[in-house]
């Protein structure tokens, strides 16, 4: 704005300075005719006064013509030229359609400035009648006039520079004293700005725009907000690419999933991540929705593509990242689930099978038949008991246990699982001990007495002759702790973490020597996490303990 103010008023004092030249020119031009008009009168009355007085006429028109620097003619009354002093009146043409002869001749004195076709120079005219009918004329070129103008034109040029440098130093400071109040002008509070009444109607505009954009920027923020706190909420991550696939926003569970510095106006490629993510999003930017799994920092992802449709097309492309760890864990967890149960269900069977069809066929020896038969009782024993945990499990995993919870004297139900086991013990030569007193917990009958039985089993079968059963309660600030220690061999460090899984067996070499389902540390986990217990194992030489934590309140996690 201020350099086009600045051009147009220099362009203004320029355009003033050169109309003022030419104007001033063009009076000098009018004053230098008028006054050679003038004098052209004067010397044409001078000759024709000499003309009138001479006694040879003749002789005295030679001698004017002959003294003056001007041009003198005699025109007949017929327009025949009858002397020149600058030409050769044979060659010359009649006269009779000049303007200032004709006028001479209608009114005495005639007079005109014009390009001569004689000399070819613009000549100023004066014509006089004589009392003879005859018309005298004297002429003056322009020459001299032509040469003045010339002669001032440098001046004039200068002149035109200094005018045109005075106006742009000017038209500079005019500028800045224009400029200097619409540059000091507010943008926030316009009408408080002390500026030319001429543009109090826009400051009025610029004010009410200015309210109109604050309450749209408000309620941007508003959205804004509302947008960050969902999206803050939210365990998926979010991120909003646009049509050239860079972010416009991304949720703090996207930076975290991603594991990237992922920020708001970096292109989707500029933090490090699969071609197929790019690819993905370059699919879902051309209409499709696309789905992509991924492993990030040890988490499996999945990265949800769609793009965003606006009338005229795609804008945009949401990028929806979901965290399916658990899922994939849990899938994963099914499979082989299902592959053990496939594998423990078709070793007894293949035994059964085997058993029966020598019997059946006669390949057993008639004294090997009752044995065949009690190894088909056990191993279908066997597959009862794996059902029955199976179920179990499935009940546990699908929430269809009962969850009735009443108060437990867990000391009282742990001295009724050592009583209905105790032939068990004595079978293995393993005797129990109890220590404690009466301890009340929240939780689920049934549910607490498979966790002590399946403790207390585990404790005999693994436990050496003449070895001890501890079972320890105890109060606690937050609880009951509640201790089943044996005296068997220890459990292998590297299996103590995959002891709860399912189908786990420790002691590979004893897995058929001690008869199980490997689901019954499965199901004791499931039970205590039902009940917000923490179950725990220690191992060490002949000492093996089993540790869970019950907590007073069961909603209450530990």
């Amino acid at each position: 704005m201020k350099k086009q103010i600045y051009r147009r008023m220099l362009a203004l004092a320029i355009l003033i300075a050169l109309l003022t030249s030419g104007a001033m020119l063009a009076l000098r031009v009018r004053d230098g005719l008028h006054e050679l008009s003038e004098q052209t009168s004067r010397q044409a009355a001078i000759a024709a006064a000499g003309y009138l007085a001479a006694a040879d006429p003749d002789e005295a028109l030679h001698a004017i013509g002959n003294s003056d620097t001007s041009r003198v003619t005699m025109i007949s009354a017929d327009g025949t030229v009858l002397y020149d002093s600058n030409a050769d009146t044979a060659k010359m043409e009649n006269h009779a359609n000049r303007p200032e002869f004709e006028s001479a001749r209608e009114t005495g004195s005639g007079e005109g400035i014009r390009i001569s076709s004689t000399l070819d120079e613009l000549t100023c005219y004066v014509a006089l009648r004589l009392p003879s009918g005859d018309v005298l004329r004297v002429a003056n070129t322009t020459d001299l006039l032509v040469r003045s103008l010339i002669d001032t034109i440098p001046a004039m040029i200068v002149v035109i520079i200094i005018i045109c440098l005075l106006s742009a130093f000017v038209s500079a400071r005019l500028t800045e004293q224009l400029v200097r109040p619409i540059n000091a002008i507010d943008p926030t509070k316009p009408l408080k700005t002390d500026v030319y009444d001429e543009l109090t109607p826009l400051l009025r505009r610029l004010n009410a725009q200015n309210q109109q954009i604050s309450l749209q920027i408000a309620a941007l923020r508003r959205k804004q907000i509302e947008f960050d706190a969902i999206t803050a909420g939210m365990d998926e991550g979010l991120i909003l690419l646009d049509e050239h696939l860079s972010v416009l926003t991304c949720s703090r569970a996207a930076r975290r999933l991603l594991d990237a510095p992922v920020a708001p106006g970096l292109p989707l490629d500029s933090f490090e991540c699969d071609e197929a993510i790019l690819h993905a999003a370059q699919i879902a930017q051309a209409g499709e929705s696309t789905v992509y799994t991924l492993e990030r920092a040890g988490n499996q992802l999945r990265l949800s593509f769609s793009p965003v449709h606006v009338d005229d097309g795609i804008r945009g492309v949401v990028m929806l990242v979901l965290d399916i760890s658990s899922q994939y864990a849990a899938e994963q967890s099914r499979r082989m689930f299902t592959a053990n149960v496939t594998h423990e269900l078709k070793t007894p069977l293949t035994s059964v099978l085997g058993y029966a069809e020598m019997i059946r066929y006669g390949l057993a020896k008639p004294e090997d038949v009752p044995g065949f038969a009690c190894r088909i009782h056990d191993e279908a024993a066997r597959l009862l008991a794996l059902v029955d945990d199976i179920m179990k499990l499935s009940r546990l995993d699908e929430g269809r246990g009962s969850l009735n919870f009443e108060d437990i004297d867990l000391y009282q139900l742990a001295g009724s699982v050592c009583e209905r086991m105790s032939d068990k013990a004595a079978k293995h030569q393993v005797r129990f001990a109890m220590h404690g007193a009466p301890c009340v917990i929240r939780g689920i009958p049934t549910m607490v007495d498979e966790v002590v039985t399946n403790l207390c089993d585990n404790a005999i079968k693994y436990n050496r002759p003449g070895g001890t059963v501890d079972i320890e309660l105890k109060k606690t600030a937050s609880g009951v702790t509640l201790r089943v220690a044996n005296t068997g061999a220890a459990i292998p460090a590297d299996s103590i973490p995959h002891i709860f899984e399912r189908f786990y067996r420790a002691d590979a070499s004893r897995s058929h020597e001690v008869p199980g389902t490997g689901l019954g540390l499965s199901i004791v986990k499931h039970i205590c996490e039902i009940h917000s217990a923490v179950i725990s194992v220690t191992s060490e030489s002949d000492n093996t303990v089993f540790t869970v934590q019950w907590p007073s309140d069961p909603g209450v996690m530990m």
